[in-house]
């Protein structure tokens, strides 16, 4: 869920861009551009937006808060998008502070879950969000460009707010089909507000990427459509492996 939460443009480097520090470091010579008052304004705007892409920190603390109030909906529809049933093993891709995975195990309390994550403070209020559920999920750091598990691991793969963020996207999208098992579900949501890692937000013709990504990935009956969500509209995006 979480990364690329919503935020205004801006041109920071994500942590999902492969070979990126899972930290986020920005390195002293940004703070070194941004001198007097304009400038330490614009450093501190750019570093809230930063944390919508990574968070890290105290203010990765305060993000992933935000998170939780601003894209639960589009959760919700993402998580009852994907259909979880007892037995099945679900992946989220991009977690952040946890709230699908407490959604999932609701839905399915003998599902098993597992996560994936860039940013350590994201891994740690999710792992205190789910730390009373009866099946502890199983939660990593990392991206999306190279996913812990095996062929064929999961029934369902599904990621709210993040997809946009995967880089390189073809080879993400590869390792997303390659981690479901044949028939496996793939449920992906994007705000339209949702920042890109250029700068940006993904507005409403992100399907116009994805789709295409999703066809030369290898995946079939792929569904795309916008619906309304909390502060605008939302992809949410469907497709199988076949």
């Amino acid at each position: 869920m979480p990364l690329g939460l919503l935020g205004p443009p801006g041109a920071m480097p994500s942590c999902h861009a492969e070979g990126a520090s899972p930290r986020c470091d920005r390195g002293a010579g940004s703070r070194r551009a941004c001198t007097g008052l304009a400038g330490r304004g614009h450093y501190i705007g750019m570093g809230l937006l930063q944390q919508f892409r990574c968070p890290s920190g105290l203010m990765g603390r305060f993000a992933g808060t935000a998170m939780v109030a601003t894209n639960t909906p589009l959760v919700r529809a993402v998580t009852a998008a994907v259909g979880a049933a007892d037995g099945e093993h679900i992946l989220d891709i991009g977690f952040g502070p946890g709230v699908s995975l407490l959604l999932f195990a609701r839905a399915a309390p003998a599902a098993v879950l597992a996560g994936i994550d860039p940013s350590p403070v994201m891994l740690r209020m999710a792992r205190r969000r789910t730390a009373r559920l009866a099946g502890k999920p199983d939660l990593r750091q990392g991206t999306a460009a190279a996913l812990p598990w095996p062929d064929g691991a999961f029934d369902a793969v599904c990621a709210t707010n993040s997809v946009q963020l995967w880089q390189p996207l073809p080879a993400s999208l590869g390792e997303a089909r390659r981690v479901l098992r044949p028939g496996g579900r793939l449920a992906l949501g994007v705000h339209e507000r949702a920042v890109l890692p250029a700068g940006g937000t993904a507005g409403r013709h992100f399907d116009e990427i994805l789709v295409p990504a999703l066809q030369a990935a290898g995946f079939a009956d792929i569904n795309a459509r916008y619906q309304p969500t909390r502060g605008g509209q939302a992809l949410v995006c469907t497709a199988h492996h076949p």
